[in-house]
């Protein structure tokens, strides 16, 4: 199989979205690693987020108050990064993801069906968007499924190919409502995944589908 030569981006679309704050905190996150992992995606990231910043700034300025001030500062102060624990086992991911596993209370991994493990990212999980974390060993991977929704999917390491393209550590896997595919690891180490769903996904093979909700009710 032919290695791709040029990384596979997130589209401007979906990095202008998260750099405005218009798309769901999942997204945002997943673009900041896709930008941390990935110099390109983090150029064109950057560029969105300072032409924004360029917006505001020439914008009518809002009155706040000194109680709302405060209170902005005090989450500052909070989230500060350099003060959030470290998720275990996980200093090789990008820090976004880091901090999103440590708020989610460092879940353990569940096995579904087709030999891999998720991690629920609770803390970046809302109404009609599910975040998680894959992993997958060589020569597993999903079964055939496909999307109601948009997903999104950053390979942290590793590599897979879903019968579209074969998709390597920085890559952004972008499967549209009613793609089907069925993603399978092709690279020698685990590989593993930041999969955020904007709606649901289904296997395509019902008797899997029933099988796969037993094993995750298990587990």
């Amino acid at each position: 199989m032919t290695k791709q030569t040029d990384p596979i981006l997130l589209d401007d679309g979906w990095m202008m979205d998260a750099a405005s704050g218009a798309a769901p905190r999942a997204v945002r996150v997943l673009a900041a690693c896709h930008g941390a992992i990935n110099p390109t995606a983090g150029d064109t990231l950057d560029t969105a987020e300072s032409a924004f910043g360029a917006l505001l700034e020439t914008g009518p300025r809002a009155p706040v108050s000194q109680a709302s001030y405060e209170a902005v500062l005090k989450r500052l102060d909070e989230t500060d990064l350099d003060d959030e624990p470290a998720a275990p086992r996980s200093a090789w991911l990008p820090r976004p993801l880091v901090s999103a596993l440590a708020r989610s209370g460092s879940p353990g991994w569940r096995k579904r069906f087709g030999g891999y493990h998720e991690i629920v990212l609770s803390d970046l999980c809302e109404p009609g968007v599910r975040a998680r974390l894959l992993s997958i060993p060589k020569g597993k991977g999903a079964p055939e499924h496909d999307h109601e929704g948009e997903e999104l999917t950053l390979v942290l390491s590793g590599s897979f190919f879903d019968g579209r393209s074969r998709y390597t550590r920085g890559d952004t896997c972008v499967a549209e409502p009613g793609v089907v595919h069925r993603p399978r690891v092709d690279s020698d180490e685990t590989c593993v995944c930041f999969a955020v769903e904007l709606g649901d996904w289904r296997l395509t093979n019902p008797v899997l589908s029933t099988l796969d909700r037993f094993l995750t009710r298990r587990h």
